[in-house]
């Protein structure tokens, strides 16, 4: 394979467990490419790469790295609304968000706070948006639904490698910020104008 692996499922449908997947699979992977917010153009030296800001950015990314591969990782949208509210709630202060994630949120998912509507006509209009995109490169995209069992052998098949034995893991489980987090984060933003 001569170009790059695209995760290009939204936060909390299993971008962590699709990276550490594919550093399993001896891949060099990167998991949220900050950088790219700012500068579409920055040089990705790793093999693949998922998470924000690859969702909005994959068109782009696909005529950049020609012959590249793309997953679609997915998950039930009930159950992705309630872990974008957890996201939005402790994960931002957990992570101690940056600027840059802010815009990013603000430009692809149109909201900086958790906002159920917006999010569900996101999560609708997206999916059905790279499923057309995609529509006549069948070889080019595969959708990992994480409500169904994930086989190891269908993501070998879509690389082009030899199968190999190893799991797709469950991580980046939630968890409550703590005191000290949320005084991390919100301290900073007390004399800013975020």
């Amino acid at each position: 394979m001569n170009g790059k692996i695209f995760g290009i499922g939204l936060s909390r449908t299993g971008t962590t467990s699709l990276h550490h997947t594919l550093i399993a699979l001896g891949y060099t992977s990167r998991h949220f490419v900050d950088a790219l917010v700012s500068n579409p153009d920055a040089v990705i030296a790793e093999d693949a790469i998922m998470d924000s800001p690859v969702p909005m950015l994959y068109q782009y990314l696909d005529k950049k790295y020609p012959n590249s591969k793309f997953i679609l990782t997915t998950r039930n949208k009930a159950n992705w609304l309630e872990s974008m509210k957890w996201l939005f709630v402790h994960g931002k202060v957990i992570w101690n968000w940056p600027r840059s994630t802010q815009e990013y949120h603000k430009k692809f998912y149109h909201t900086t706070k958790y906002n159920k509507k917006i999010l569900s006509r996101h999560f609708d209009s997206f999916h059905e948006e790279v499923l057309t995109y995609f529509k006549n490169r069948p070889g080019d995209l595969l959708v990992l639904n994480l409500d169904k069992e994930i086989e190891m052998k269908e993501i070998c098949a879509f690389l082009g490698i030899p199968e190999k034995h190893v799991s797709f893991p469950k991580t980046n489980e939630r968890k409550f910020a703590s005191l000290k987090e949320r005084i991390k984060y919100n301290l900073p933003r007390l004399f800013d104008s975020y």
